[in-house]
């Protein structure tokens, strides 16, 4: 997942979440039983993880590009830094 699609994964659950939330707490306050309100929320916020979480190919329209390994100069010649042995 690349920093937009970050961005656009946090929006579409603060949405989801925040709209299933109010109309929940509508339909709650309507016929006046907390549990509409509970269990609307929580199929939003299900809804809205199962959407967010995985790794969808429209989170990675632009992948990030990693610098190169730093070659290190010794006595011997230039070898390349590993990372690994650290």
């Amino acid at each position: 997942m690349d920093y937009q699609g970050q961005q656009l994964s946090e929006r579409m659950y603060q949405s989801i979440t925040i709209i299933f939330g109010f109309f929940s707490w509508i339909a709650g306050f309507w016929y006046s039983d907390f549990s509409i309100t509970f269990y609307g929320w929580f199929c939003g916020l299900v809804l809205s993880l199962l959407l967010c979480i995985p790794n969808w190919p429209m989170f990675r329209t632009k992948p990030v590009k990693w610098l190169s390994e730093i070659p290190v100069r010794t006595k011997e010649g230039v070898k390349r830094k590993s990372l690994k042995n650290k």
